[in-house]
């Protein structure tokens, strides 16, 4: 078996996924250019983080990482660098450019076939050293290819060690998203005054809609009330430990933030829950991703509950990785 799973990961790698990657281009993205559109007018090489729809892009979490890799590799290589994030919301309405200016207008992207090609890059499941590797190689072929404008749809992640520098370089809150956190880190005592349990539980308990072809269906009744009853026992483990702090719990399972009230010493923040690949046109769904973010990313440590029927997300420790705090899986 490991011998079949070696020669699997060795075709894919040698193969398959760079013939997957232009196939998405091929049959997803390139209907959209072609040579009547107008033409490129930038003079330097310019590569743009696409997220406009056009594919599903993943969550807050991933498209994250993909932009911050994405610049990551722009600015090593002497690249430009832009980003053009317009679905289902446009990113300027929550984050603004800090270090570096990364807007474009969209009169400046050309779908001209001669100037501008899509690239597609997509992490996968196998092992996360090789699979970096081999998305570093991708890139350099890919954006190394003879256009004005590379228009990037990806989640790499192979800059995983810059990301919560890079985060910071790129990104800061407008003003209204960081006066809802202001008001968030009063009620939780202070920045880095506090910890914080986050879980991923899919469509477990029955409560969230979630795009992945293969999310696991909702549980009986009788096994999420089981799986509840251990969340809660690991929170009170977590509180034993931390018997002084409080503890701000995020989710993506409304039941299971209704559970944790039955606790003091937890908090949870207001909002709507929602996927962003999902949900079109609810501010108030988008609002709570990027207020859960932003808050984590201000606790002083992070536990992260993986239990039966639960899914090891990045969303948490994405927010760790930017507030530069230590990060514990929790397994049960």
């Amino acid at each position: 078996m490991k011998l079949f799973q070696q020669l699997k990961a060795a075709f894919n790698y040698g193969f398959y996924s760079e013939y997957r990657f232009r196939r998405v281009v091929r049959h997803r993205l390139m209907g959209h250019y072609s040579e009547e559109a107008p033409r490129a007018t930038n003079t330097r090489k310019m590569v743009i983080a696409m997220f406009d729809g056009r594919k599903r892009h993943g969550g807050l979490a991933d498209r994250l990482r993909g932009i911050c890799t994405t610049y990551c590799f722009c600015r090593d290589e002497g690249l430009d660098f832009r980003l053009h994030f317009t679905s289902p919301f446009r990113l300027e309405e929550f984050l603004e450019p800090n270090g570096y200016d990364w807007r474009i207008d969209e009169k400046e992207i050309s779908y001209n076939s001669h100037d501008a090609r899509p690239v597609y890059i997509a992490s996968q499941d196998y092992d996360e050293e090789r699979d970096n590797r081999f998305q570093r190689r991708m890139a350099k072929k890919f954006f190394n290819e003879d256009y004005k404008q590379l228009h990037a749809y990806t989640n790499m992640r192979f800059e995983e060690a810059r990301f919560g520098r890079t985060f910071h370089e790129l990104f800061r809150p407008v003003e209204w998203l960081q006066r809802l956190v202001d008001e968030q880190l009063v009620m939780l005592g202070g920045r880095k005054n506090y910890i914080a349990v986050s879980s991923r539980f899919l469509e477990s308990l029955g409560d969230f809609s979630e795009h992945r072809e293969r999310a696991p269906k909702a549980l009986p009744e009788r096994e999420q009330e089981l799986l509840l009853k251990q969340c809660g026992e690991q929170l009170e483990k977590i509180h034993a430990a931390h018997p002084d702090e409080r503890i701000l719990v995020t989710s993506d399972s409304d039941r299971f933030l209704r559970y944790v009230a039955r606790y003091d010493y937890c908090r949870t923040l207001p909002g709507k829950i929602g996927h962003m690949d999902v949900v079109e046109g609810e501010k108030e769904v988008h609002t709570k991703t990027f207020l859960d973010f932003l808050v984590l990313s201000e606790a002083k440590r992070h536990y992260y509950l993986i239990g039966p029927a639960m899914y090891r997300g990045n969303f948490s420790r994405r927010a760790a990785q930017i507030g530069e705090a230590p990060f514990h899986e929790v397994l049960f």
